[in-house]
This record gives structure tokens, sequence and C-alpha cells, in this order.
């Protein structure tokens, strides 16, 4: 019998996915985790202006938008309908009665980036200094940048030495020389000749530090309302591939589950668009793909649970191929779904010549990166 499904179950499956707790536990384990970016310093070192430059949106201000996470620490979602990265925003230290011990070890265990900022005309940073020797922070517990604010306030000599001093006391508080970004936000109306002082510079420092930021720190950037819509539907797309690569893995496993995934992705990613998914506007979307992506999928699905029955190499290569094809394949399915459903939404005409680029382009993006 052969292991290749028929084109009409994987049509099914894609219309219609099959229930499945393990599916569900996988899912689970994907696409609920953020990027947490935690912002650490001194009130007024410059924390709600970092988060306003890197969203686009203005009115993002501590203690207007922001949820509480405990009793005096606060996040923010971005983007707030699809959230794909978090800032975590603990409470300014050096502030009178505040022991922010519960803060930092609670902040320090569910980040993946820790933002130091300090502001070149307070030289004083005990307060942080003290803070970053009771994380006891190990080489992989978080990636660390060092950002230097406020660079307007001193003269370009006492610039330099103050960028030096605090460098080195935060150097030696890690125990580590971290990178460092130079920034000096202002408001437009303040007359300086370039208000956004080191952004660029910054963004690039983040997508180092945690590189699936890339995309959603230069959503600001976007022209194109659909790249735009598509962005703030990545981390759900990404949480389906993630969790179609993991059941993958096992063979012939992925002979079900990965068509069901892709079948709860594609109604998760319409219901995001205002669109029912059924087999009318599947059958579209499968039209509109060309009419040898139907064979060329099930093939390549097949082929992949056949080769991880080899012995030796189907338990370790062969797995490890099938589960990056899954993971690339679904992303790049997901792509190309948001692109036709933001067309049939706004009753565009779509070349399918367009929608075949975004899925290759898609799947290379992640073949490749």
């Amino acid at each position: 019998m052969s292991t290749l499904p028929g084109w009409r179950r994987w049509f099914q499956a894609l219309v219609q996915p099959e229930p499945s707790p393990a599916l569900e536990a996988a899912l689970s384990r994907h696409r609920d985790t953020l990027p947490v970016l935690w912002l650490l310093g001194k009130t007024g070192a410059g924390k709600t202006s970092i988060i306003q430059r890197l969203t686009g949106d203005s009115r993002a201000e501590i203690g207007n938008g922001f949820e509480p996470c405990t009793q005096s620490s606060q996040h923010y979602d971005h983007p707030k309908d699809a959230p794909v990265m978090r800032f975590l925003d603990t409470r300014g230290l050096g502030e009178a009665h505040y022991d922010p011990t519960v803060d930092l070890a609670a902040a320090k265990g569910g980040s993946h980036a820790l933002l130091v900022l300090t502001r070149v005309d307070d030289p004083t940073q005990s307060d942080i200094v003290q803070a970053l020797h009771s994380l006891a922070l190990a080489a992989d517990d978080l990636a660390v940048l060092h950002i230097h604010t406020a660079l307007h306030t001193l003269a370009a000599d006492d610039l330099e030495r103050s960028i030096t001093f605090n460098t080195q006391q935060i150097a030696t508080a890690l125990q580590g020389s971290p990178t460092t970004v130079r920034i000096d936000f202002t408001d437009p109306d303040d007359g300086f000749e370039d208000p956004d002082v080191g952004l660029n510079q910054l963004r690039d420092a983040i997508t180092n530090l945690v590189p699936e930021l890339a995309r959603v720190l230069m959503r600001r950037d976007s022209r194109d309302q659909e790249e735009t819509l598509f962005l703030a539907q990545r981390r759900e797309i990404t949480g389906y591939a993630s969790a179609a690569a993991a059941v993958d893995l096992m063979p012939a496993v992925g002979l079900i589950a990965v068509p069901s995934l892709q079948g709860k992705m594609l109604h998760a990613l319409a219901g995001r668009y205002d669109i029912d998914w059924d087999r009318r506007i599947a059958t579209e979307f499968i039209a509109a793909m060309g009419s040898g992506f139907l064979y060329r999928y099930a093939l390549s699905l097949g082929g992949r649970q056949l080769a991880k029955f080899i012995p030796v190499y189907g338990q370790s290569a062969g797995a490890a191929a099938a589960a990056s094809i899954s993971f690339a394949s679904t992303y790049a399915l997901g792509r190309a779904a948001c692109l036709y459903l933001y067309r049939r939404k706004h009753n565009q005409s779509l070349d399918p010549e367009q929608l075949r680029d975004a899925f290759v382009n898609a799947f290379k993006e992640q073949k490749n990166g």
C-alpha cells in the first residue's frame, strides 16, 4: 500500500482539519511564546521613547496602553491585535522606597533580551550596577544591549568621557562587554536636526540579539498595506510552522498531522481577514496556486515520510530534513494565503504568478535563513 496521500485526503484536511489533542499541544508550545525585550533603567532614561520609535506608535506611553505584568512592572505587546514581540518595563530604578528584587527576578526568568539604558548626563548608575550584580547573569541567560541615551545634554568632550565611564560601569557589573548603542530621541518640535539619532543602529543591534524580530522592527518602514498586515500574522504562522516541523520528526506521523496543521492555520488566517474558510475558498486558493501545486505538494510530503523509514538515515538526517521542509512549506503556505486573503477581501485581482512568487520567496527565506 502506498503511503503517498491522495489529493482528496490532503484537500479534506486543508478544508476541515481533524481535531487532535496532540496537534493542539504542539501548537500551544510554539504559538504562545513572544520574544520579550526587557527595558531596565532609571526613571527618565528613555524607555518610553524607545518603545514609541520601534513600534511607530506615538500613543505608546507608560501607564497608557500597558497592562500589569506584576504589581510594579508593565508590558506592551506589539502589534496590539496580533503581537509578535513584547516590551517589558520594570519600574524605574532608584525610586524611593522601592525594592526591585522581586521584579528583577521575575523579569530575568521571562525575557529574551535585556536593554540597559543609561543617560549620558547621569554618572550615578549605582542602582543599575547593583541590579545587574543581583541578577548574576550567566553568558547564555540573556542577550544584553547597553543603550546610551540623551546625547544632546552634553558637549562633545564631556559626552565621550561620560559614555566611556558608563560603559565601564555596566561592563564591570556584567563581567563582560555587551554591544553598545548611542541614541538621542527628541520631540520634533524641540528643533533638533535629527529627532531620531541612532534609531537604525538600535534596530540593527536588537535584531542581532533576537534575529526573528528583524521584519517586525522594519514594519514602520513598510509602505505596502498587505505586507504590513502579513507581518501582524507572522508570529501565528511561525507557530504553526514550528508545530508542523515538530510533528514531522516521527515516521508517518506527518502524513496526516502536517496537512491538518496547515488546514488549521488557513482557517485561523481566514478569520483574521473576516473570511470564512470553506471548500469553495480553499478550491479557489489551490486553483490560484496553480494546477501542479497540489500534486507537487502530495509527492513531496509522501516522499519525506518514506525517507524517514530508511534505516539509520531516516531516523536522523531524513527526519531533520522532513522537519525543515515542513517548517518552510507551512510558513510559505501561510504567506501565500495572507496575500490571497488580502486581495480577496479588498476585491483586488491576483496574478497567480504573484501568489506562487510569494510562496517560493517565503520558502527560500526560511530554508536559507
